[in-house]
This record gives C-alpha cells, structure tokens and sequence, in this order.
C-alpha cells in the first residue's frame, strides 16, 4: 500500500421503515497524492465489534504495515481505537484527526464565547489553534499550544481544555517523512470525501434494502475514483453497465 488510512463513518437511512445505519469506509492515500476508497461497510453503530470486522478484512486483503501502511487517521468517536489496538496493535501509528479535533474546539468556544459581540474573538482563537499545527517539529507544536493556552484560558477556559484533551494524540503524524506530513496538517483529503458522500446521500434519502444502500455507496465509490483518476464517470458508467448486462 506505502501510505496511510483515514476512517470515515457517518450515518444513512437504510429501510424505507426509517432505520438509520451507519456506513465505515477506508480511505487509503499514498504519497504521491493518490487516494482510493478501499472498502466499506455498513454497521448498526460504530462500536469496535463492527469496526474490527471492516480492519480484519482489510488486514487479510494485505492493508499491512509489511506492505506500506504506515498510519491510520481518525477521530475519537467510536471504538475504532479499541478495533485498531486489537487488529494492528503497535504495528501501525495511530493518528487523531486534526480536522475534527479542531471542530470540537470551534463547537466548544461558541459556548465560552458566545453572541455576535465575540465573533471575531472566536475567529482569532480558532486561527492561532490551527497555526498550532503548523508548526516544523511536535515540541514547536507544544509550546505554541502552551502559548495558546495561557493566553486563552481566562476567556475561554472549555475551549483551552478541549484542545489540550488527548493532543499528543494528534501530534503522530510529525513520525512521517516531510511530505505525507503537509497533508495530514489540513486533512482536506478526509473533510471533502466525506462531505461528498454525504451529499449525494442526502439525494437518496432512504434505501430498501442492505443490497440498495451497498449497491449506491459502490456506484458513488467508483464516480469519486473516476473523478480522482481524471477519469470519465460517463466511460465508468458506460463499463459499469456492460459488466452487468453481458
């Protein structure tokens, strides 16, 4: 593989009855800028039993450290730690997501720092939040934190502690080599996959059945690899058919 993988996972309406499931997708990215999705599933949550099913079968397919993998990235919802820590144990590195980390902390500081009177204050926190992670080596990373913290914690005391919960976690990817680290900083790779999928999901609305759901995730994973190949979705389509109607 030689590359990392983020985890998404988010929720679609299955059954016409209304039931919500969850889908678990792979994502897997190289260096050199290429990315695929290399499986998914759905599950009825997101606990590590239903995570550690999606790893085992990706482990078996050869998405090994043996063979490249080099980090998984993801978020700290879930039990997707726990399924990883089973199936990889210290094999791989184990990356928290920087995008979502630094939602939680703009969630969180529209509580400490609410109204429109705040609004630009709330701006400028989130700016020097995110200039943490810019930061050359994981110590300059801390300091700048440590500076961060100082200055904000008397105005925004929940904001400063979400930040600091858990930010050695998402410090791992300094480990890599220069290149693969410039996109992990910003993991727009990760927000925009997700923010595609969810939209051309929010058009479907409901699925009648498990078959229906995988059926419209795998015609929405082949359109996103035309798309990341400069590929024709039109010639895609047209292939995709004549595999299915000989």
């Amino acid at each position: 593989m030689g590359g990392i993988l983020f985890a998404l996972s988010y929720r679609l309406v299955e059954k016409r009855s209304g039931k919500k499931v969850v889908i678990l997708v792979a994502l897997g990215f190289w260096p050199d800028g290429r990315r695929e999705i290399l499986d998914w599933q759905l599950a009825n949550s997101e606990e590590h039993a239903e995570w550690q099913v999606l790893l085992e079968r990706l482990k078996k397919r050869g998405v090994i450290a043996e063979k490249g993998l080099k980090m998984m990235v993801r978020d700290g919802c879930g039990g997707l730690g726990k399924a990883l820590a089973k199936v990889y144990g210290k094999s791989i590195l184990d990356q928290r997501c920087i995008f979502h980390k630094l939602k939680n902390v703009a969630d969180k500081v529209c509580g400490d720092l609410s109204g429109k009177d705040h609004r630009e204050t709330r701006k400028e926190l989130m700016k020097q939040a995110a200039h943490i992670y810019k930061a050359e080596h994981p110590d300059s990373a801390r300091e700048r934190l440590r500076n961060w913290a100082q200055q904000w914690r008397p105005q925004a005391p929940e904001t400063v502690a979400t930040l600091e919960r858990d930010f050695e976690d998402t410090l791992i990817y300094y480990q890599l080599d220069t290149v693969t680290r410039e996109w992990m900083r910003t993991t727009s790779l990760l927000e925009r996959t997700n923010r595609e999928l969810r939209r051309k999901f929010r058009q479907a609305i409901t699925f009648g059945s498990d078959l229906g759901a995988n059926v419209a995730v795998f015609l929405q994973v082949q359109r996103l690899h035309a798309c990341w190949t400069d590929g024709s979705w039109w010639e895609v389509s047209h292939d995709l058919y004549f595999e299915i109607h000989p």
